[in-house]
């Protein structure tokens, strides 16, 4: 590690999460090897309206002992050190107010990532919530953009398992931790964190390594959530969410803003309802609708072409009123024989070319809904 990133990590480590501080300190001095001479000389004129707590971490952090067993502990366990002034640091994050200083990184971060969405939710969710992340992540993932989450339990989870499971984007997923990079939360996540970085993706944070996933790191967190995304979509939060952090984040960062909305007697959807009701959300029902607000022609983005296009008449007759039902909503298979005049054999083969030419899909628990991601149906003129 060159001496330049040595020095950050030092000014990084005394100001321990603190990137205004960071940088106050850091434009003080023409050469930040200036700054570590003046400390280890203990000529504190430069700092002395800094707290005693800092100027004792920049004094122990300082010694060129304590700077080799840092660095040497980062690379045996293959994390980069990021910066601004680095060609990696993420260019939506060095937009904002207040980017960190210095990201810890494992795995690929690309400075230019393919439509970063962040994928946020309540960690108490619903089976229903959990579903919902889970396919939008896997749509998301499936037309090449990346998919943004904070790798907690609950929604974060269940969208990075939906975008590792498309295997289509060539950054499927970014992982943004509220605690070091060498502490796994929840503790059973660890095979997704492999997963993660298995399938080209990152974890990011910018907290020191060993911290602890505290409560008061998450709204600090939620910043970068935001941040290094252009769009930033809740799918489940309660009347009093920490999800609503990372919304209010987006939209002061200049973010587009969705929610997903759900049932009026669901405390889980208190929140999305709220944020649409208000005009501080846009109603989200599939990934298509989050696209059109980065793409051309509501979906059919620029990232892996449009989708394909057949005529209604194809679908064949019992094919066409399986269209028609579905369009109304998702059925499972008994609502569709309700729904159709046919037997439940004629049913079952009309679903099965259906979801081979992908104009629907199955959802868990054997519903079907349209699958307006990768095929559009038009009517014959």
């Amino acid at each position: 590690m060159d001496e330049t990133k040595r020095l950050w990590l030092w000014l990084n480590y005394a100001t321990s999460m603190n990137p205004k501080l960071f940088m106050e300190l850091l434009n003080r001095f023409d050469d930040l090897s200036e700054a570590r001479e003046a400390i280890l000389k203990k000529d504190f004129e430069a700092f002395s309206d800094v707290s005693e707590t800092v100027c004792d971490r920049l004094v122990a952090a300082a010694d060129d002992r304590f700077l080799d067993r840092y660095c040497a502990w980062l690379d045996r366990n293959d994390v980069k050190v990021v910066t601004p002034e680095d060609d990696e640091y993420p260019s939506l994050l060095a937009e904002i107010y207040d980017p960190p200083s210095v990201l810890f990184c494992k795995g690929n971060l690309p400075k230019e990532l393919p439509l970063p969405i962040a994928l946020v939710g309540a960690r108490n969710c619903t089976d229903y919530g959990k579903e919902v992340a889970k396919l939008l992540g896997e749509q998301l993932a499936e037309r090449g953009a990346t998919v943004v989450t904070g790798l907690a339990a609950g929604i974060d989870s269940a969208a990075a398992r939906g975008a590792l499971s498309a295997g289509s984007s060539s950054c499927p997923v970014i992982g943004v931790l509220g605690c070091g990079i060498d502490v796994t939360y929840p503790q059973d996540n660890g095979t997704l964190y492999q997963a993660v970085l298995e399938h080209g993706g990152a974890l990011v944070t910018e907290f020191l390594p060993k911290t602890p996933p505290m409560q008061q790191n998450f709204p600090i967190r939620n910043r970068i959530l935001s941040g290094i995304s252009r769009g930033v979509a809740v799918i489940e939060a309660g009347e009093r969410s920490g999800t609503s952090i990372t919304a209010d984040c987006a939209r002061e960062q200049g973010r587009e803003v969705f929610a997903v909305p759900g049932r009026i007697t669901d405390p889980m959807s208190v929140g999305t309802n709220r944020m649409i009701a208000r005009g501080e959300a846009k109603p989200v029902t599939c990934a298509a609708d989050i696209l059109s607000e980065f793409c051309d022609d509501a979906g059919d983005d620029v990232l892996n072409g449009a989708a394909k296009k057949v005529t209604f008449t194809s679908l064949g007759e019992v094919g066409q009123e399986i269209y028609m039902a579905l369009l109304q909503g998702e059925k499972d298979a008994d609502e569709l024989l309700e729904w159709i005049d046919c037997s439940a054999q004629d049913l079952n083969a009309a679903l099965t070319r259906l979801l081979f030419s992908e104009v629907i899909k199955q959802l868990p628990g054997r519903i079907y809904a349209l699958d307006t991601i990768h095929t559009v149906v038009t009517f014959d003129q």
